[in-house]
Order: C-alpha cells, then sequence, then structure tokens
C-alpha cells in the first residue's frame, strides 16, 4: 500500500500572547484506493527533545505512520512551538499552555484543507469521521491542554504521559527520580541532571543504532539524530506532580492511557482517577517496553491498541 507524506508550514494566526506562529507538520495519507470517504485523523504529537519525525522512523517496522496509514488512516504529525522545524521563540514564550493552542490553530486549519481539498493538489476533498488526539510523554500533557482549552479532539491517547507524578525508572531500586514533593520545575528537572536514561527510556532488545543516537543526542555527546530536537518548549511545572490534573478532570471524550512495563507513569490507578469526566477510560500497559514506545520490540502492540482506540470512536461517531 501506498504511503504518501506532504510536508507543510502552517501559520497559526494571531494567538492569545498577540503572536502569530509558524509549525511544521506531516500529513501521512494512504493511497486514494485504500481511502475510505470518511478517515479518522489522527493527531500525533512528540514528547520534549522530540520531533515529529519520531513517528516516521526511517527503518522497515518503526515507522507508526506507516502503521496507521495502512490501516486507512490519516495521520498528522507536528514539531511543537520551538520544537524542530517550527518556529523557535525564545523559552518563555513557548509554554506548554502556548504550544496547545498553536497546535489547536494549526489543527483547525489542516482540517479546513482536507475538507476543501486544498491540502495538495493531487488530493481529493476528505471530511474526517473522527480526530483523536495522540500525545507521546510531554506531547500528551499537550494534547491533553488541547482538549481541555480548546476541545480538539474527539477522543485523546496519552502514551507515557503522567498527569499524576512523573517519576522516572532505574536499575537499581530506590535509585528512581521522583517529583513527588516537588514545587519549583527548576528543581525538579536538576532532579534529572546525570540520570540514566538510557534504562528509562530503552528497553534492552532496542537496536543500538537507536538507543546509542537517541541518548547521544539526549546528552549532546554526539550528532543529534533526526527524531530529535535541540530545543524544547518550556515544560515549566507540566512534570509536577498534579500539575495538570485540573485539565484531566474535565475532559469528556474517551481516553486511552498507554504505557510501557517500564515508564514513567509508575501508578496506573492514580493516572485513571484523575479523568472523573469521561465516560470512556481506557489502560494498556505493553510488555518490555521503556518510555519511548516506538523504539522497542514490542511497538506494534501499542500501535495495534491505538487502532482498536481510533476504530471504536470512529464506530460510535457513524
Amino acid at each position: 500500500m501506498g504511503h504518501r507524506r506532504i510536508e507543510l508550514r502552517i501559520d497559526t494566526g494571531t494567538q492569545s500572547s498577540g503572536k502569530a506562529w509558524t509549525l511544521a507538520a506531516t500529513v501521512h495519507l494512504p493511497d486514494d484506493a485504500a481511502l475510505g470517504p470518511r478517515p479518522p485523523l489522527l493527531v500525533a504529537m512528540p514528547g520534549g527533545g522530540y520531533t515529529r519525525h519520531y513517528f516516521d522512523l526511517r527503518e522497515a517496522g518503526y515507522s507508526e505512520a506507516e502503521h496507521h496509514v495502512a490501516r486507512g488512516v490519516v495521520v498528522v504529525a507536528f514539531d511543537h512551538l520551538r520544537v524542530g522545524d517550527s518556529d523557535i521563540p525564545d523559552l518563555e514564550e513557548a509554554s506548554l499552555t502556548a504550544c496547545a493552542e498553536a497546535n489547536h490553530a494549526a489543527v483547525g486549519v489542516i482540517l479546513e484543507k482536507l475538507r476543501s481539498g486544498t491540502l495538495d493538489s493531487a488530493i481529493k476533498a476528505i471530511d474526517p469521521a473522527v480526530v483523536v488526539g495522540v500525545g507521546q510523554s510531554m506531547g500528551g500533557h499537550i494534547g491533553l491542554l488541547m482538549q481541555a482549552g480548546h476541545k480538539t479532539f474527539d477522543a485523546l491517547a496519552m502514551l507515557g504521559s503522567s498527569v499524576v507524578s512523573t517519576r522516572l525508572p532505574a536499575r537499581e531500586v530506590g535509585k528512581e527520580v521522583s517529583l513527588m514533593g516537588q514545587t519549583d520545575p527548576v528543581n525538579g528537572l536538576s532532579a534529572l541532571v546525570g540520570f540514566d536514561f538510557q534504562f528509562a527510556f530503552h528497553w534492552e532488545d532496542v537496536p543500538e543504532r537507536f538507543a546509542e543516537a537517541d541518548i547521544a543526542g539526549q546528552r549532546g555527546s554526539g550528532a543529534l539524530p533526526y527524531w530529535r530536537s535541540a530545543t524544547t518548549p518550556n515544560a515549566g511545572g507540566g512534570l509536577l506532580p498534579g500539575h495538570l490534573s485540573g485539565a484531566a478532570a474535565v475532559v469528556t471524550v474517551p481516553v486511552l492511557l498507554g504505557m510501557g512495563e517500564r515508564d514513567v507513569c509508575q501508578d496506573s490507578l492514580r493516572e485513571l482517577a484523575a479523568f472523573m469526566s469521561t465516560r470512556d477510560l481506557a489502560l494498556f500497559v505493553a510488555p518490555r517496553m521503556a518510555h519511548m514506545h516506538n523504539f522497542a520490540g514490542t511497538r506494534e502492540l501499542i500501535w495495534r491498541r491505538l487502532d482498536a482506540f481510533i476504530a471504536q470512536v470512529a464506530d460510535r461517531a457513524g
């Protein structure tokens, strides 16, 4: 099955800050023959330090976008504000709230182009049946703020994205880095200096060509791989305990919480309890998977669970 990629630069229009931004996005589409009359649209948002290319890794079997496109889903992957090929403002201008507002505006522009048939001269008009957001790690935080503040999506999947308390696993019991009790974002992030990210981010079966390049990029000790971003949004208090619980509490659309067996969400029942307003809430924990899911040997398990979630939401909308 064919997989078409359309690269876009989207003008968000003037935001509440008085600034207008331009975001980079890739639209992934199946061939016309595989494209239904009203396909689901999946909006994919990367985590801190990663670009939209995390969802389209350039090796056979590692592209999540390709996986979903093969099942008739249109995928849009964004670089957030201050990430990758998007505008890079000063750090204080790129809060998670500002990123959510800019992403919401960009989703609206892309939907208008799809529905009017103006996305690309070779693409027919498409009216998505549903719009599902999926955010990995910090991308999940931004997706949550998009839904709580702007109602961008018909459903939301948060993958490896804690709203209760981010806690990074360690090789030795008792050496985990927990932000529980932290109230200052600077002090909270300083606890991560020198941390063993390879254990937390990559299961032992992840190929060295991925794990070593990824962690070298994390440490700044090697060339930055194409899926990494040299700059990130201002996470602010997003990693601190309970900072996003208010946003989670007002979400009413279906929610899927997905995580690896070794991940930053280590109290799944508390994570579920934060979403007190939705009537459709699911949890999936993938075995033999650490925080960066798309590199894991079991990556297709979480992709397939997301397939089922998208199909369920689309079926209900139909």
